[in-house]
């Protein structure tokens, strides 16, 4: 819709901000105002995208930067500009890759490799759990973490009069924070619906053995051999060992639980990274997983299952970085009917509401092909959702 591409085109500077005392180049928000117009991490990999479809790469070098200060800095790349005490899912690494390709310029992987490498250890050294595999763990302060439980516990319904339980329930809602998954029921045990802490994390693990690939073929351009030969193997060692951890007997991927030793029970939009980030090419498990998780105006974030509750990031949701993600991970295991009807599905949805409102939102009811508010009211949002239907409109079909 013609409509669409206009209204970002024209108001995308509206989310592109000044420097401040936290940042020191323009950046891109997700929002134009109000709300989530910080510099976010994961938000700032697929609004580059938007923006180099739109040929605003000087803006995405900007991004760019502002993440290699951060990184350079704190040693990573926060959730936000002003959200310090955790990352979120760590995109750099492929979002130079894809500026690089972009630019055709080997200058990027000059400007960019040793701010990359610095984040990468900053996973291995901080967030390695068990097996020598990753997840996402935050620890701060009493103070703060009791912070947490307070201000999220009534969003996910998690209660205690127990300080001690009060101080895990606030870690485990600061490290599902740090996935980007705010909040999601892929970690339930027995005992509570956010045990996050007992796993290791499908998603992350995935996004590491990109970024492995990926570095290990940026140092080789630029010289740095024995470097590549380090991250390859790296990358090797990864992709076995989450074929031995969070491969099923049912042929899909979940995240695994080290202290039952057995694997979650909630498929999640998770199971598909296997096949967006290069770990799996088997169709047959990729359509599995979407057969659970597509519903009639997309694919949401966790298959439905009956009387729950449901988060945000949960069924019936749906997100726009998830699609690109998931058409991705169809077109690499060649489900390409099943890609372009989810891409279909997404756009009629985002131009189903724009009629409506003249406005996108952050999230979408998968069900209803609405606005939802689940947990909070949508924020009107460029953001991934943009991106997302500017890299459709880019796919000929």
């Amino acid at each position: 819709m013609q409509e669409i591409i206009d209204y970002i085109k024209n108001n995308i500077d509206k989310t592109i901000k000044e420097p401040n005392n936290e940042v020191p180049y323009p950046y891109s928000s997700p929002c134009m105002k109000d709300i989530y117009t910080d510099l976010f991490y994961w938000d700032t990999y697929f609004i580059n995208i938007g923006l180099m479809i739109l040929g605003r790469g000087e803006q995405v070098k900007n991004n760019l930067d502002n993440i290699a200060y951060f990184i350079n800095k704190l040693g990573y790349m926060p959730n936000a500009s002003s959200l310090l005490n955790r990352s979120q899912p760590p995109f750099f690494t492929r979002g130079v890759y894809e500026y690089w390709k972009y630019t055709g310029d080997n200058n990027v992987i000059i400007r960019y490799v040793d701010s990359i490498i610095k984040e990468h250890n900053f996973w291995k050294e901080k967030r390695t759990r068990k097996f020598g595999l990753n997840a996402y763990y935050v620890t701060d302060t009493e103070e703060v973490t009791l912070g947490h439980y307070f201000a999220f516990s009534d969003r996910v319904k998690e209660y205690s009069d127990s300080k001690e339980e009060q101080l895990r329930i606030g870690t485990e809602l600061m490290s599902i924070a740090e996935s980007g998954f705010d909040f999601n029921m892929r970690f339930r045990n027995e005992k509570t619906n956010i045990a996050s802490a007992e796993f290791i994390h499908l998603d992350l693990n995935c996004i590491l053995y990109d970024a492995e690939v990926k570095l290990s073929e940026m140092l080789e351009v630029v010289g740095r051999c024995e470097e590549a030969k380090e991250y390859k193997n790296k990358a090797l060692i990864r992709k076995n060992l989450m074929n031995q951890y969070f491969l099923t007997e049912d042929g899909i991927y979940m995240d695994y639980n080290f202290v039952t030793e057995k694997h979650g029970s909630i498929l999640s939009n998770a199971s598909l990274y296997p096949y967006i980030f290069g770990i799996s090419e088997d169709s047959k498990g990729a359509k599995k997983v979407l057969e659970q998780l597509e519903l009639e105006h997309g694919v949401t974030c966790a298959a439905y299952r009956g009387e729950d509750i449901y988060y945000q990031w949960d069924y019936p949701l749906m997100w726009g970085e998830m699609h690109i993600l998931d058409y991705v991970g169809l077109v690499n295991v060649h489900l390409l009917e099943d890609a372009k009807r989810i891409k279909d599905k997404f756009m009629a949805t985002v131009e189903h509401v724009f009629e409506k409102e003249h406005k996108l939102f952050e999230k979408y009811d998968g069900t209803t092909g609405e606005i939802s508010n689940c947990e909070y009211e949508a924020p009107e949002m460029l953001g991934w959702t943009a991106a997302a239907y500017l890299y459709f409109n880019n796919i000929k079909d």
